[in-house]
């Protein structure tokens, strides 16, 4: 008899949604359907951006994915771990927890203890981890965030707005997930607080996480995304590739959806003169990008 051992592939998806139906107040007078038949494989390392307008159901989707929601309607495997419909509770959900990291709109509201310490260690403390092995951790993390351990013993309460924030997501990446879900997650920040939050997402990405992003700002999406999908009309009514998704005029025009600075400014040469049309083919993601983009057209032109 062998005794070669079977090895079982693991998935490629972070994320597995088997036609999801998310009802409010079900059989109630208020009862009201925010999702129907959702179903869709989220692959991992992907930076990944949920869009769509206000009561598209966005938040409520991202937050059946640790289950702080959770559907009698269709079933989901979040890294590995099955959520079914038909069962009223969720098995291994300190795992669950473990696996997936929420950081809301405003996290900052969430600190609560009396040093910037205790406050990120609170998580993995209460997952399992060894307080001296949190500690180390909330140094790391801290660190990686940009601030030093002079903070550690500071009293969160007494930080800036950005300060806080940075030690909230701290906290959550102290716990060390696989995949991480961010709620509107530049909102409030000035234009360098936005540009480190953008950075520490890619960085995630560049360490083998999965990325969640809601966002109203479309620039972050052209700028980051590896792939967008859009809710609508309690469904998703469009998927792919930023590009896929900002070049698509009909789905443009129906879903309201504003375009980022970048095509826009395409869009406006275009008009002048089609030969821009080519800088689609370039796929600039950023304002940056676009410039390199444009002078690289004129000198190939001028050769």
């Amino acid at each position: 008899m062998s005794n070669k051992q079977i090895t079982i592939p693991q998935s490629p998806y972070a994320i597995t949604v088997d036609h999801l139906r998310i009802v409010f107040d079900e059989r109630t007078s208020d009862e009201t359907l925010v999702l129907d038949n959702f179903s869709y494989k989220f692959e991992k390392n992907k930076i990944y951006f949920i869009i769509g307008n206000s009561g598209s159901g966005k938040t409520t989707l991202v937050s059946h994915f640790n289950g702080l929601i959770k559907s009698k309607h269709g079933d989901l495997v979040i890294g590995g771990l099955p959520i079914l419909g038909k069962k009223r509770k969720i098995k291994n959900f300190k795992k669950l927890r473990k696996t997936v990291g929420m950081v809301f709109q405003f996290p900052e509201y969430q600190l609560f203890k009396d040093t910037v310490e205790k406050d990120i260690i609170f998580g993995p403390v209460n997952l399992g981890v060894k307080k001296d092995e949190a500690k180390l951790k909330a140094r790391t993390y801290l660190k990686q965030v940009g601030l030093d351990e002079s903070f550690l013993q500071r009293s969160p309460f007494g930080l800036s707005g950005g300060q806080k924030r940075r030690v909230a997501i701290a906290g959550i990446l102290a716990i060390e997930p696989d995949i991480l879900v961010f709620d509107e997650p530049t909102a409030g920040l000035d234009p360098a607080g936005e540009r480190e939050m953008l950075e520490t997402i890619l960085d995630l990405k560049n360490k083998g996480k999965t990325v969640f992003v809601i966002t109203h700002v479309m620039d972050q999406v052209l700028a980051l995304g590896d792939e967008v999908v859009v809710l609508g009309n309690k469904k998703v009514i469009a998927s792919g590739t930023p590009y896929q998704i900002f070049t698509n005029e009909k789905l443009i025009t129906e879903s309201e959806l504003d375009l980022p600075r970048v095509i826009k400014i395409i869009d406006g040469l275009v008009k002048r003169d089609v030969k821009f049309k080519s800088l689609l083919d370039q796929q600039p993601r950023n304002v940056n990008e676009l410039a390199v983009a444009i002078n690289r057209m004129i000198s190939h032109k001028e050769a």
